[in-house]
C-alpha cells in the first residue's frame, strides 16, 4: 500500500523573495509543531526570477526567530503548481484575483468541468493583506513576520488542515487483557 499523496499548500507573492518565503517557513513550522503531516508547503511568485535567494532582511527576521532558510530558491508560479495545489494562499487580493483567473484557464484547458475554488487571499483567511516590505527597513520585515505568524493558526483552521492532516501513527502500547480466569492474564500489542 503506497503512502497517500501529500497535499500542496502554496504561498504566492510577487517576487517570491520576501513575504511568501516567510509564510512558507512559518506554516511549515506550525504544522510540524502541531504534528499535522501530509502537507508540502512551498511558495512562488507571479513575477519571480527562478533561483533567486530569499531577501536578506526576510532571512534575518526568520533567523532571529530560529528558522533556517539556507536552501531557499525562488520560483515562478506555474500551471503545474496551480493544477496540483490543495490550497493557494496569496499575499494580497490582487494576487488572488490574478491567480484565480490563471488557475481557471489552466484547468479548463485540461478539460476540468467543475472547478472548486482553492485560491485565497491571506486577508480572506486572517483579516489582513500582507503588503510588500521590499525596499523598506528591517522593522517592516519584522512587522510582516508578526502578521504572518499571528495569522497561521487562523489559516490552519479556515483551510481545515487538521481534518486533512495525516496524523502520526501512535506507537504500539501494551494493554492488559483479562481472561475469565483472573490468574491468567495476557498482554498484547495494539
Amino acid at each position: 500500500m503506497s503512502a497517500p499523496k501529500k497535499k500542496k499548500i502554496i504561498f504566492v507573492c510577487t517576487g517570491n523573495t520576501c513575504r511568501s518565503p516567510m509564510a512558507e517557513k512559518l506554516l511549515d513550522k506550525a504544522l510540524k509543531a502541531q504534528k499535522l503531516g501530509g502537507f508540502t508547503v512551498t511558495s512562488a511568485g507571479t513575477a519571480a526570477k527562478r533561483g533567486d535567494t530569499i531577501n536578506p532582511k526576510s532571512a534575518l527576521v526568520l533567523q532571529e526567530n530560529g528558522i533556517n532558510v539556507e536552501m531557499f530558491k525562488s520560483k515562478k508560479i506555474t500551471p503545474a503548481l496551480l493544477r496540483d495545489a490543495f490550497a493557494i494562499v496569496c499575499m494580497t487580493e490582487k494576487h488572488r484575483d490574478y491567480l484565480m483567473d490563471m488557475r481557471w484557464s489552466v484547468l479548463r484547458k485540461l478539460g476540468v468541468e467543475e472547478i472548486e475554488n482553492n485560491v485565497y487571499s491571506f486577508a480572506e483567511l486572517t483579516g489582513s493583506d500582507v503588503l510588500d516590505p521590499y525596499g523598506k527597513d528591517i522593522e517592516c520585515y519584522r512587522y510582516v513576520y508578526a502578521l504572518l505568524a499571528t495569522g497561521m493558526p487562523m489559516l490552519i483552521e479556515k483551510l481545515h488542515l487538521r481534518e486533512h492532516a495525516i496524523l502520526p501513527k501512535k506507537r504500539g502500547r501494551r494493554k492488559k487483557i483479562e481472561n475469565n480466569d483472573e490468574t491468567n492474564s495476557t498482554e498484547r500489542k495494539e
